[in-house]
């Protein structure tokens, strides 16, 4: 099962199912860019004023215009589209504060996902699959060969060389190193990702934003590229439910899950909670 399969806003007509965005997201140098392009639209600040600081300014010393424009497409295309307004509301609640950054970094991990079909295909498919299996590197050549086989099936990659699924299984790796997921240069391995209460307090709060059509959190398909076994988020959302920051109701397997605050408000609370 795809991330689109389910009854979330679909592709526009004609807008291809893959792109090669990996390429360009894990190619911005300082990733802190993509965190203060969303601050600055937390605080309403309009398209003028962030082109200004990143095309003027070069408030992140990108050598070239061209490349900067690049760089803004990307950040608008894979992390400023939302499934609604609470979505929305939940996701600049967090890049609105200054704090939290590894958090951040889980965020964006999950926001490319949702907006980048092959990163979540890519993520879902292999990425979690080594990472829950205590794989400690991570080889390439997995990710090259299911984009192979992937150009067998898809014709969004028909077009795409053998050099281009090279740079972008590589550019891939690039991207979660950036993210916290990995380390290393040549040689890629796992890092080991602190999903830590408040962490997953979001993460509830976020799951439950996107409105999926199945009320049971645990058969949203985002669950499958989250660093942490199903059994285990299963049971850490049972006890945190005792801290108040949300109701469960469990039958069997199934959890379906009340709120007790606003998703505006969710990330003050887990700070001055903290």
């Amino acid at each position: 099962m795809t991330w689109r399969e389910d009854d979330f806003e679909k592709n526009p007509k004609n807008k291809p199912t893959y792109t090669s965005d990996i390429n360009i997201v894990a190619s911005i140098p300082d990733f802190n860019m993509v965190s203060e392009v969303l601050y600055f639209l937390s605080q309403g600040k309009d398209k003028d004023f962030i082109n200004k600081e990143i095309f003027d300014k070069n408030i992140y010393g990108i050598r070239t215009l061209r490349s900067r424009k690049r760089f803004l497409a990307a950040i608008y295309v894979n992390f400023i589209k939302f499934q609604n307004e609470d979505h929305k509301k939940v996701f600049y609640a967090l890049f609105l504060q200054q704090t939290l950054l590894d958090l951040k970094k889980i965020v964006l991990f999950i926001q490319f996902a949702i907006n980048n079909q092959l990163f979540f295909d890519l993520t879902s498919n292999i990425t979690m699959k080594l990472y829950k299996e205590g794989r400690l590197s991570v080889p390439k050549e997995e990710y090259t060969s299911y984009l192979y086989a992937l150009r067998e099936k898809s014709e969004d990659l028909q077009s795409w060389s053998n050099a281009t699924i090279d740079i972008i299984a590589s550019k891939y790796l690039t991207l979660l190193k950036k993210l916290g997921f990995l380390k290393g240069s040549i040689k890629k391995e796992f890092c080991s990702v602190d999903i830590d209460n408040r962490v997953l307090v979001y993460l509830v709060y976020l799951l439950k934003s996107l409105n999926y059509s199945n009320p049971d959190i645990m058969k949203n398909p985002l669950i499958n590229i989250l660093p942490i076994t199903k059994e285990n988020l299963f049971l850490r959302i049972k006890k945190l439910s005792l801290s108040g920051y949300f109701k469960i109701y469990t039958l069997g397997e199934d959890l379906k899950i009340e709120l007790n605050y606003k998703y505006e408000d969710i990330v003050n609370v887990i700070i001055q909670n903290d």
